[in-house]
Parts: structure tokens; C-alpha cells; sequence
């Protein structure tokens, strides 16, 4: 049997199309369910879904990539204000996410270290906008977009990550 050997070792063509398509698909998720949140001009979304299920499938380097780039041209489109803060908060969520998630064996079902690999994730996420938001709109709007928006993103996030993320990368590791 051969060892598996994370996802950046696979051949390089399939890594780059499946990053390319999930940076796409971080852009696409995010965009299409747009709420506004009127205190600090952010929006209700879930592209943390595809920022955590690229960590998962890409390692800390393609989650980094597809979660902070994804996100950051769907801010561009929708809230471009937001754009260079969201390159470095979802880039950072999708890193981590990567980071604690891989291993040298991909797991069919949802592992341990997923689980905490996503909630990590979302503390980086939760932490990165509300420190982002204090300096720009004061602490007040920054916690009621924390409790009001954020908490929900993260947290459908790491519920479809967790169900999705491990059958996509069996999936995956079973093609490749």
C-alpha cells in the first residue's frame, strides 16, 4: 500500500487545478448568499465552508491560498473595504485549518484533529475580524458583528466541513 503523502506531494498539475478550482469556489460560495450587516457595513455569508474544506483537502499552503485569495475577490465584489483585511484573516483561517488537519494517512471519516483543525480555524477567523473591526468601528459593533454574523459563518463552516471535508478528500485521494 502506498503512503499517502499529503496533498501537496500529489502530482503538481492536479494540486494547482483543484486549488485553482476551490480558490474559484471560495469566491462563488461567498457571493451568493450575501446578508448585510448594517453596523459595520460587513456582510453575513458561507464561504467559510470552502476557506475550511480547502484546509482540509489542501493542506496549510492551498488553504491559505484558496481561503484568503477566494475570499478576498468576493470582497472586491461585495465589500471591497474589507478585501486586504479578508486576504489576511481567511488566508490565515485556511492555513490553520491545513495545518492541523493533515496527516500522513487521509481519514475517511471526520478525524479528532479535524475537528479541532476547523475550530481553530474559526477562533482565527472570529479573533482576526473582531481585532480588525475594534480599530475600525470600536469595540461595540465589533462584538455585536462577532455574536451577530461571524459566530453563525464559523459555525455552519465547521458543521459542512465536517461532513463534507473527509468524504471530498477520500474521494479525492481515491482518483488520484
Amino acid at each position: 500500500m502506498e503512503e499517502y503523502s499529503g496533498p501537496q506531494k500529489q502530482k503538481p498539475v492536479f494540486y494547482m487545478a483543484l486549488l485553482a478550482v476551490l480558490t474559484a469556489l471560495t469566491t462563488t460560495v461567498t457571493v451568493a448568499v450575501v446578508i448585510p450587516f448594517p453596523t459595520t457595513s460587513g456582510y453575513l455569508n458561507i464561504g467559510d465552508t470552502i476557506v475550511m474544506i480547502s484546509g482540509l483537502l489542501l493542506g496549510p499552503i492551498g488553504g491559505l491560498i484558496a481561503g484568503g485569495v477566494g475570499s478576498a475577490m468576493a470582497d472586491i465584489i461585495v465589500a471591497p473595504q474589507y478585501a486586504p483585511i479578508t486576504l489576511v484573516v481567511k488566508g490565515c483561517e485556511g492555513l490553520v485549518v491545513g495545518l492541523i488537519s493533515r496527516s500522513k494517512r487521509p481519514a475517511k471519516r471526520i478525524q479528532i484533529r479535524d475537528i479541532v483543525a476547523l475550530v481553530c480555524g474559526a477562533i482565527v477567523m472570529l479573533a482576526g475580524y473582531f481585532i480588525a473591526e475594534s480599530v475600525l468601528f470600536g469595540t461595540g459593533p465589533a462584538w455585536l458583528e462577532l455574536l451577530g454574523v461571524n459566530s453563525i459563518q464559523v459555525t455552519v463552516g465547521i458543521v459542512v466541513a465536517a461532513a463534507v471535508g473527509p468524504v471530498l478528500r477520500d474521494y479525492l485521494e481515491q482518483v488520484r
